[in-house]
């Protein structure tokens, strides 16, 4: 996904020399990292350990065979809940898997404090969701007992939420959780995801025979080795957007080429589960982000951006995503998601060809807000698409939204909620377009005050009619 997107073979051997030398320092041992083995045996006496602390580097290395559970720090739990934080992808391989900076802003807040004491589930990313999902719920027991049968409740970051979400199908598990907050998750998966549909859009939109082959090799390359992600997170076309083409071939070497038929392509796994599932919408507080792009503005911008401003992109953005840094390819990856070629239906019935412009780098905003399929042609959700493809819109979606609680923040991207970075270095205080009368403020901030408000929800969150009412009443 945005670990180490390879752009071409061409490039690997750069990729390899330039990622050890540009990471070494955000992979450094962090200071806040203890082992039992630290502390004073009269220490030991006051501290009501249950579960490990978190390993050191060298042994994450290797990936974990079942769903581990680490504590945070060693404080006792005393009386407060057990509140869980679950990463994304890869992120069993990083210290504190990549949670310390959330983690750090959290712990240092009094009234979190005295509400909930933090773990943190590690698993195996690279796995299929029907492998890991029966081995999460069972950590989800493992972590209910320890904590005296008190309600757990879940932060998780991208595909992390659809762990969770998938395991709480299971009625006896989803009695244990209180709240999920999902980050950039992908309910309805990301067309990111789905290979055919894709290389067709590269097909169809690139012009440039060197663009065509890098961007298909790119794909091609990196699914090899995740195919789990093809299985697991392709669209599962809610909004009937996959067109049927049938089978393409570029006649250019190594170029795109496939098979796009609606009915195949579909994700009808995710579909299945959702339609069975609605009820578990009610214990989501589902957060997403959009990074601003050239689709977004009118085609005069967008010829700008391709021609005088090419050289500026190619430096800042295009360069350093071959050389492997997230960040630069998560803007690579959220052109290409806005670029996708959609049915002729959808490109008749809205006023952009860009249907998922607004789009985190990884996840469209619809698929992170969990949005639901319209009914009928006459359902009001069925004006969905054209809110989608213009920002200033987005509020209007408000009434559409039916998870616990939504929130979408602008020009942030897929790893903004974990490690703070603001795109162009803008405001670190970021509003949410889903409530535009609210003032902004960091994004860590945001997810703070958010968590806190859930200490106050009734245990049976799902049957909770007026857990918005609440949500606000806390925050004033």
């Amino acid at each position: 996904m945005y670990h180490y997107f390879k752009s071409s073979a061409i490039y690997s051997l750069v990729v390899l020399v330039a990622g050890l030398i540009l990471t070494a320092p955000c992979l450094a041992e962090p200071s806040r990292l203890t082992t039992a083995q630290d502390c004073q045996k009269q220490d030991l006496a006051f501290v009501s350990k249950t579960f490990s602390n978190i390993p050191p580097r060298k042994e994450l290395k290797k990936s974990p065979t079942a769903v581990e559970l680490y504590e945070f720090d060693e404080s006792p739990r005393g009386n407060r809940s057990p509140f869980l934080m679950v990463h994304g992808l890869r992120g069993e391989h990083y210290p504190y898997f990549r949670w310390q900076k959330v983690a750090n802003h959290l712990a240092a807040d009094k009234k979190f404090n005295s509400n909930f004491k933090i773990y943190f589930a590690r698993y195996p990313t690279g796995k299929r969701m029907e492998e890991t999902v029966p081995l999460f719920r069972k950590a989800v027991d493992r972590l209910y007992n320890a904590c005296n049968r008190r309600q757990i409740s879940v932060m998780a970051l991208s595909i992390g939420g659809n762990l969770v979400y998938e395991s709480l199908t299971d009625e006896e598990t989803a009695d244990k959780v209180r709240v999920l907050m999902t980050l950039g998750t992908p309910f309805h998966g990301s067309p990111l995801f789905s290979m055919d549909w894709m290389q067709y859009s590269v097909y169809k939109r690139l012009a440039w025979p060197l663009s065509r082959i890098d961007h298909s090799l790119s794909l091609r390359l990196y699914f090899s080795r995740n195919e789990n992600l093809l299985a697991d997170f392709g669209w599962d076309d809610y909004d009937r957007a996959i067109p049927t083409i049938g089978k393409f071939r570029s006649r250019l070497p190594l170029g795109p080429k496939g098979n796009l038929v609606q009915d195949t392509v579909t994700n009808e796994r995710l579909r299945a589960i959702h339609e069975e599932n609605p009820h578990l919408k009610k214990k989501i507080i589902a957060y997403s982000g959009y990074l601003k792009n050239p689709y977004l503005e009118s085609k005069t911008a967008r010829f700008i951006e391709s021609t005088a401003m090419y050289p500026v992109t190619l430096f800042w953005v295009k360069f350093p995503a071959h050389l492997a840094r997230e960040h630069p390819v998560l803007r690579v990856l959220n052109r290409d998601i806005a670029s996708i070629d959609v049915c002729k239906s959808k490109k008749e019935n809205i006023k952009s060809p860009y249907l998922y412009a607004l789009n985190d780098g990884i996840t469209p905003v619809s698929s992170a807000l969990f949005l639901s399929a319209p009914s009928q042609k006459g359902d009001q959700k069925y004006k969905l698409e054209s809110f989608l493809t213009d920002e200033k819109q987005i509020a209007e979606l408000r009434p559409l939204v039916d998870v616990k609680l939504g929130r979408v923040f602008s020009n942030i991207d897929h790893l903004t909620f974990i490690d703070d970075f603001r795109p162009l270095s803008i405001s670190e205080k970021v509003k949410d377009a889903l409530a535009p009368n609210e003032p902004g403020k960091g994004i860590f901030d945001w997810i703070l005050s958010d968590v806190i408000s859930t200490a106050n929800l009734s245990p049976h969150i799902a049957e909770d009619k007026s857990v918005k009412g609440e949500i606000q009443e806390s925050k004033n």
